[in-house]
């Protein structure tokens, strides 16, 4: 069973190899998690500083694209559990 903290691992390494292949010259957000009361929200950072809301988790693992910077849209996107997990990578997120 997937974790929280597996799903930022996994946006870490995406996100690198994003900007690797793309954007050699410029340095790829990192991702960490702020716990609430319904969700975890899932943190896009610049150089250790918070810049935008990438997503929230409920604690079964469902994951939401964010509505604003203090509520997800209604619907979920799939959960970390799953073999494709959406917004992993900026393609599928922009996609959707």
């Amino acid at each position: 069973m997937a974790t929280p903290e597996n799903y930022i691992n996994e946006l870490n390494e995406a996100y690198a190899k994003l900007y690797k292949d793309n954007y050699p010259n410029l340095t790829p957000p990192t991702f960490k998690i702020r716990k609430g009361k319904k969700y975890l929200k899932i943190m896009e950072c610049d150089d250790g500083r918070e810049r935008s809301v990438h997503c929230f988790l409920d604690f079964d693992g469902n994951i939401y694209k964010a509505a604003s910077y203090n509520a997800p849209a209604k619907g979920i996107r799939g959960n970390i559990n799953d073999d494709k997990k959406p917004l992993l990578g900026v393609e599928y997120y922009i996609r959707m």
